[in-house]
């Protein structure tokens, strides 16, 4: 009998420790967005640790907004079909669609386009949105007669959709869709290749 009333006041003793004095846990709790955010350097082994993935993407990391990210992948890292793969399944993995741009440091609308994100024009901002941007320097890869590896292309900059497997998907688009290189003419155009407007 004593030992069923030592049960019971041992059961009440640890029930009302928990009510009187709540455990509090001495690691806060950061949504993903901010982590990503502070810890910039870092942000292609934070991705990895939030897809499971075994391969460590070494992008470049341009540009980080809430809704879109940018990076750029060197030569140096890797081969190009292994390195998109990579990064298309980092994108998924954050909720977001991969595109690869060609571009060039000599290029008038890339140029347009980096300032006009840089300077966060609401319109470029809002065309990006739900984009993760894996941009290619047609210079530094070995651009050869419109072709580059497995993507054909005679302008830049030009935009590919891939799949999470950083398969072309088809759809593109390039710097000859809109006219003057200002983000009035810009914005309209990739906000519909993006998102199918």
């Amino acid at each position: 009998m004593k030992r069923k009333i030592y049960f019971v006041f041992l059961i009440i003793s640890m029930f009302a420790c928990n009510f009187l004095f709540p455990q509090t846990s001495s690691i806060e709790q950061v949504p993903t967005a901010e982590i990503l955010v502070t810890n910039a350097p870092e942000i292609p082994t934070a991705i990895t640790l939030i897809t499971n993935a075994p391969e460590i993407s070494t992008a470049e990391v341009l540009v980080l907004y809430d809704n879109f990210m940018v990076v750029r992948v060197h030569p140096t890292d890797g081969d190009l079909q292994t390195l998109l793969k990579i990064e298309a399944k980092h994108a998924t993995a954050l909720g977001l669609m991969p595109i690869v741009e060609f571009d060039a440091t000599w290029c008038p609308p890339c140029l347009a386009i980096d300032k006009a994100i840089k300077e966060k024009n609401e319109l470029m901002l809002n065309a990006y949105r739900g984009t993760y941007i894996i941009k290619f320097d047609v210079d530094d890869w070995g651009w050869n007669d419109g072709v580059l590896e497995n993507f054909n292309f005679e302008f830049i900059p030009v935009y590919f959709k891939v799949n999470v497997n950083g398969e072309q998907t088809g759809e593109t688009i390039n710097g000859g869709a809109w006219g003057e290189d200002i983000p009035e003419n810009i914005a309209p155009v990739m906000d519909s290749f993006f998102h199918n407007n």
